[in-house]
């Protein structure tokens, strides 16, 4: 391998310097679709036969035959976003350069964080009110959906593939502590975006807290469809066993308001974003053009949270699914 490089810094050095840019990016920057499988995953467990032969049979004529089980379901979302090489989405064999972009505010809401108490202006200080965000759009797939009420002629593949798979991916984003929230000080008054803007040092390479988080410390990075399907479900099933719903108490007490419901989730994951990562951080200090090391212990804790996160996104989903399920109308 090391001959290799060589070889291609020796014929030419441009390509050796795209070789290695493309590398740090690959290594630093790559999106994982894991956590979202996982979750998908562990919510169909929780399902009747009943309830998975329909959820089967919707995806099964799902218009993109690429994401048509509930694992690739998961990840078709990501997948649909328009390329940024930022984020090294990589092509596979069977997708195009995408363009759609218009969606991509749904994957998160910034509730500002603003400990500082830098002035804002409105845009900040509101920005993450109405429903063009991750809480907005989760509670408008999952009333539309349940209103059908099993009502014949209603909804088709289409619609229930494009709503299902948004509401699966969406509702493991409202778990992820970063996808909540928008840190503001002094040095970021247009805020951090999740934790984008704010890079630590780790393990002996340099990332974003955002996709630390995304990736859990990089134990969560296969991708779709490069992932095995079967180690997926025995990685789901395993962690079920080290969370069981026992665990949770309290949080899989869900009410019956499971729109408001959702605002629930967002504050609890709000909160952890605050206590287990800006609070352990120098808040006045954080900067874009910064590097702060993190040690061992501030690792090992938030990998706690957000694997068990993941658990109780999988375990709450299938509460939500099993609504969305039972008003499907049967000539669909």
């Amino acid at each position: 391998m090391h001959a290799q490089l060589h070889v291609i810094a020796m014929r030419n050095p441009i390509h050796a310097l795209l070789f290695f840019a493309f590398a740090f990016i690959e290594r630093v920057a790559s999106w994982s679709d894991e956590p979202h499988m996982l979750i998908a995953y562990i919510a169909y467990e929780n399902l009747n036969d009943n309830e998975k032969a329909t959820l089967d049979r919707i995806l099964k004529n799902s218009h993109d035959k690429n994401f048509d089980n509930i694992i690739s379901a998961a990840t078709w979302p990501d997948h649909i976003k328009a390329s940024d090489l930022r984020r090294s989405h990589h092509s596979f064999p069977f997708e195009r350069n995408e363009i759609l972009n218009i969606f991509n505010d749904w994957h998160y809401i910034r509730t500002p964080y603003n400990p500082m108490m830098v002035n804002l202006p409105p845009k900040h200080l509101y920005g993450h009110i109405g429903k063009h965000n991750v809480a907005g759009i989760s509670k408008h797939i999952y009333r539309t959906l349940v209103s059908i009420k099993k009502k014949a002629k209603y909804g088709s593949y289409y619609s229930y593939n494009f709503y299902l798979k948004y509401f699966i991916h969406l509702f493991g984003d409202i778990h992820q502590p970063l996808h909540t929230l928008n840190f503001f000080n002094g040095h970021l008054l247009n805020g951090d975006k999740g934790g984008n803007n704010i890079t630590v040092s780790y393990g002996g390479m340099n990332s974003n807290i955002h996709y630390l988080c995304d990736s859990i410390f990089n134990t969560r990075r296969k991708k779709w469809p490069s992932a095995n399907v079967q180690k997926i479900k025995k990685d789901a099933i395993k962690l079920m066993n080290s969370f069981p719903p026992g665990e949770f108490r309290s949080q899989l007490r869900i009410p019956k308001d499971k729109i408001g419901y959702i605002d629930t989730i967002v504050h609890e994951a709000y909160d952890l974003a605050i206590e287990y990562i800006y609070k352990k951080l120098p808040v006045d200090d954080l900067s874009k053009g910064k590097i702060f090391p993190v040690n061992k212990t501030f690792v090992k804790q938030l990998k706690d949270i957000l694997n068990r996160q993941m658990v109780l996104a999988g375990y709450r989903l299938a509460e939500y699914l099993k609504d969305i399920l039972n008003n499907v109308p049967d000539d669909l």
